[in-house]
């Protein structure tokens, strides 16, 4: 296996980042495609009494881990191993890790159990209660609970001295910057963050999109100076408003107007040709648009579609009744929609059929809690042309 790019960055007096871009991870958790990469940052503060570590690297990544702290720090100078998140792409090197050190792990009260039903490990730990404060070497570190963040164990933790607020999850992304920061990075590479951070945020935290909005009022009412936001996954940020304002957009169920996204599985094409129709009847209306298909020769993303599903008005799912059902590739991508996308979304149903027309009306009845505006069913590829235009008039005036 290659070894992975290791960056090692100064982020202020006392705080290094060491971030590992995973190049070799196409699969994040094992589901969502990102041929982007991703990176893992893990932080070491250096204090006059001994080094806190903040989170660390995936398993995989775990000697390594290892090898670039010991360039860094005296590992007998680790007094506290902070763990913001219990999953295994921050936690995995803990392992490693506390082999070799006799350090104290801070976190929810939660993380004690995983990591013992994870790794093993009966460590010497420490439950950080919401808005508690550790006092270590002159340093204060704030903890605040911030639950389904994307698990029910996330903590963010706030170093005040630094100014600087360890967000892990909370604000992360895809991709591997070219930059520490998002603001030093040109025009064109933060447009792609803030596509790769939607992107994230919707394959991750989308599920639990009611408690962003909690956890974002709660953490602005804790009127913190923040200056730096430590991410675990991309770029990190001097100026916090614009990926808050992506936060409160994206939670918020609002919509870009008239953006809809195309989805379709075509066996043999026949669906294929009516998306084709649907296609030019929208370039007609002008509106925005993206069309992500499934064929014998071609599969796009769930990642991407459901990125893009995130902050669109309307969806069009094109599929075909299979084994008396919804074809799997549809009913598995309904599904994430399902899960991961608010109720806000307008939705017509194209479905070819054979003998029997039965894909329009179960994938009616799976997306019930979408506004589902007319369905479409026809044989084979006999798509009129008039009903698909009478169909995109009613999407787009509903």
């Amino acid at each position: 296996m290659p070894i992975p790019k290791v960056e090692v960055s100064r982020i202020t007096k006392n705080v290094l980042m060491l971030r590992l871009c995973d190049d070799e991870t196409k699969y994040f958790e094992g589901l969502w495609y990102i041929p982007e990469g991703v990176t893992y940052n893990a932080y070491i503060a250096t204090l006059p009494e001994g080094a806190i570590v903040f989170d660390g690297w995936k398993h995989t990544y775990g000697e390594l881990f290892i090898e670039t702290l010991k360039q860094h720090v005296d590992l007998k100078d680790i007094k506290y191993v902070v763990v913001h998140h219990t999953e295994p792409d921050h936690s995995g090197s803990l392992k490693n890790l506390l082999s070799i050190v006799d350090a104290i792990v801070v976190g929810h009260p939660m993380v004690k159990d995983l990591l013992n039903s994870f790794y093993g490990l009966n460590t010497k730990f420490k439950a950080v209660s919401d808005n508690e404060n550790i006092t270590f070497s002159g340093y204060t570190l704030k903890f605040i609970h911030v639950p389904w963040l994307h698990w029910p164990d996330t903590i963010v933790s706030y170093l005040q001295e630094e100014k600087m607020l360890f967000s892990c999850d909370v604000f992360g992304s895809y991709g591997i910057p070219s930059k520490v920061f998002f603001d030093d990075m040109d025009e064109k590479e933060k447009n792609l963050f803030k596509w790769y951070s939607k992107k994230y945020f919707a394959n991750i935290i989308g599920k639990y999109i009611d408690w962003v909005q909690k956890n974002l009022a709660k953490l602005q009412n804790q009127n913190l100076d923040i200056r730096i936001v430590a991410t675990g996954h991309g770029p990190l940020y001097r100026d916090l408003k614009p990926i808050l304002e992506l936060y409160k957009f994206w939670s918020s169920k609002q919509f870009v107007k008239n953006k809809t996204t195309i989805v379709y599985t075509s066996m043999y094409r026949f669906v294929e040709k009516a998306v084709k129709i649907v296609e030019e009847e929208i370039k007609n209306i002008e509106a925005k648009y993206r069309i992500y298909g499934f064929t014998d020769t071609h599969r796009d993303a769930e990642s991407d579609i459901i990125g893009d599903v995130l902050d669109s008005e309307n969806i069009v799912l094109a599929t075909s009744t299979y084994d008396a059902d919804i074809f799997h590739l549809m009913k598995h991508i309904a599904n994430l929609i399902n899960a991961k996308i608010p109720e806000n979304k307008k939705i017509l149903i194209l479905a070819s059929y054979g003998w029997g027309s039965v894909a329009g009306k179960k994938l009616k009845e799976l997306l019930s809690k979408f506004k589902v505006v007319d369905i479409i069913e026809f044989k084979g590829n006999q798509i009129d042309r008039e009903q698909v235009k009478l169909a995109l008039k009613r999407l787009f005036s509903n």
